[in-house]
């Protein structure tokens, strides 16, 4: 159940719906939480150690094309983790001419930015390139991601389609040399709504102001 992000007590919920009554589960809901507690302990700080094992392991026995990569920082913590299977390459082969990433995506346990490389097929579905976690948004972060990305598919996309943030642009112009690149559209229509908004309310504020005032020094003719 943990691997569904079930807690403890949602596993046993959908345990109890599988067998039919609570007595028939087994165990009791405070012994799940004493084994997910154990589970933790368990795993303690070891956890970045046991997905960078789990993808080692993948790539020597299920999947051998599987690309992974990753940083850590001063402290040994894992600063970015990169991976991109056999299914990921196959889709940026076909359709990798536009590629778009985005870090919006912010984990709630570990503080740290999901950044998946997506595109488009030719149904008009999202498809994936790769995906990474991120400890830090900076333009070296950026740099090192784009360049085991490209590792990894082995060419670069034609274009490339990201938000406003300035240490995107300048690791894509350091590493997509050849890539034009682009903003997202979401981005520039939401930017576009909220200053033309802006400029409606202000020009609205000073004609309210120009007719007070004409309102106020017609009032003034007549005394």
């Amino acid at each position: 159940m943990s691997k569904l992000n079930l807690g403890p007590v949602k596993a046993f919920n959908v345990m109890k719906t599988c067998f039919g009554r609570f007595e028939d589960v087994g165990v009791s809901k405070v012994e799940f939480k004493n084994y997910k507690r154990q589970i933790n302990l368990f795993i303690g700080e070891y956890d970045a150690d046991m997905v960078v094992k789990y993808l080692n392991e993948k790539k020597k026995h299920s999947q051998p094309n599987l690309s992974y990569d990753y940083i850590t920082d001063e402290e040994n913590r894992l600063k970015g983790l990169f991976w991109c299977d056999d299914q990921a390459k196959h889709n940026y082969h076909v359709f990798g001419d536009v590629i778009s990433f985005d870090a919006t995506y912010r984990s709630n346990k570990y503080s740290m930015v999901f950044v998946p490389f997506t595109g488009i097929d030719n149904h008009h579905c999202n498809v994936t390139f790769g995906a990474t976690l991120l400890a830090s948004e900076t333009a070296d972060t950026y740099i090192w991601l784009l360049r085991v990305f490209l590792k990894a598919v082995g060419s670069q996309p034609k274009v490339v389609v990201t938000d406003q943030d300035p240490t995107m642009k300048k690791a894509i112009s350091v590493v997509f040399v050849d890539t034009r690149h682009q903003l997202c559209m979401w981005y520039v229509m939401h930017k576009l709504s909220l200053k033309v908004f802006m400029l409606f309310y202000v020009w609205h504020f000073r004609i309210h102001c120009i007719l007070k005032y004409m309102a106020f020094c017609t009032l003034l003719l007549f005394f």
